[in-house]
């Protein structure tokens, strides 16, 4: 993979980003780990909070914190707000290590905000496959972002012919819902327009369709994994571009949903990076290597249905949904996020119009 202070992803490209929300607020939460407190190092995560932030604690950091003696801290946040805490703090961080992902990774790469990944401390990252990893980074799961839908509404067929488009059937009015810009939003714009064979710089026809939801087809703005969960839970809405894993929890709950992997859908990579500055970088690099590590790649595709990217790892066989067949990533949008980030501001200008003004 090319990386030119933004990253340049292959045909598994992956993405997440930044989400302005007015007055969200961040939290800062403590674990303690065992052994006396003034033996024990601080160590700050930066992530975002919810079940999403639940998980990274209970699968990497907190066994990793036992491992090292660490006195964690997690500053949680959403996306939107986490690169501008770390410029705020630049040459003095207070953070350690920030997970990352798509266009905000790509940010935090030409900012100078995160170090090179040290192979010599985190010799995981030669595991990944090299499309899903640069010198900064490397995704230690693939999350299918794609087009969810009530199987009493629409047919699986159905959905994988007429794709995004069926975002705007009348007979879904009120109950169809779209991610925000700084959430998923700005990864979904994308790989819409991709599909419809449209340039990073014009992105009309991907803002046409989310136009058309939203204003005409009474369609709900989502901010977060937990809103979609929520809103597909209680019948709110029935169709709405989703996490396939998140997709499939439902399933298991008896929900009547299912998903399609239609021309467009996004391979949605996440890691963990360095921030650059801080006095004892080893630490990170450490936390980087352990977060890739077999143990911890199997427990987030098993607790999620995610997909993991070390290469030669073994995939039990009751995890059938931790799979993703070749072919499929025919249709996968293939972003290449130094694009993206240049239009950013522009496209969130226009998103705040457009779509939600």
């Amino acid at each position: 993979m090319t990386v030119s202070r933004s990253p340049t992803f292959g045909s598994q490209a992956l993405s997440r980003r930044a989400f302005t929300a007015a007055g969200a607020a961040s939290v800062a939460m403590s674990f303690c780990g065992r052994g006396a407190r003034a033996r024990e190092t601080a160590f700050t995560i930066m992530t975002v909070g919810g079940t999403w932030g639940d998980a990274i604690r209970k699968i990497i950091a907190e066994p990793f914190a036992k491992a090292h003696n660490l006195r964690l801290t997690f500053d949680n946040r959403p996306n939107a707000q986490q690169l501008a805490a770390l410029q705020a703090s630049r040459g003095q961080p207070t953070i350690d290590t920030i997970e990352l992902g798509g266009p905000r990774m790509g940010q935090a790469i030409a900012l100078g905000l995160i170090s090179k990944i040290d192979q010599a401390l985190a010799p995981n990252i030669k595991r990944v496959f090299p499309v899903l990893r640069n010198d900064y980074w490397a995704a230690r799961s693939i999350a299918p972002w794609v087009l969810s839908f009530d199987k009493r509404v629409f047919s699986k067929e159905e959905v994988e012919q007429r794709g995004w488009s069926i975002l705007t059937d009348p007979k879904v009015k009120g109950r169809v819902a779209i991610p925000n810009f700084g959430w998923m939003g700005e990864v979904w714009l994308n790989s819409v327009n991709q599909a419809a064979g449209a340039r990073y710089d014009q992105l009309d026809p991907a803002f046409a369709l989310a136009r058309k939801v939203t204003k005409e087809n009474g369609g709900v703005v989502m901010i977060s994994n937990d809103q979609g969960m929520k809103l597909f839970s209680t019948g709110e809405i029935v169709v709405a571009p989703f996490w396939s894993g998140r997709t499939l929890e439902l399933q298991r709950k008896n929900l009547p949903l299912n998903f399609a992997l239609v021309r467009g859908w996004s391979p949605y990579g996440f890691g963990f990076s360095v921030v650059a500055g801080r006095a004892n970088p080893d630490l990170a690099q450490k936390m980087v290597d352990f977060s890739l590590s077999d143990e911890a790649q199997l427990a987030f595709a098993r607790g999620f249905a995610y997909v993991p990217t070390l290469q030669g790892l073994e995939i039990p066989s009751d995890m059938p949904d931790s799979r993703i067949a070749p072919a499929a990533f025919d249709l996968a949008a293939n972003l290449d996020y130094s694009e993206v980030v240049k239009y950013s501001d522009a496209s969130l200008e226009r998103w705040n119009k457009e779509v939600v003004g």
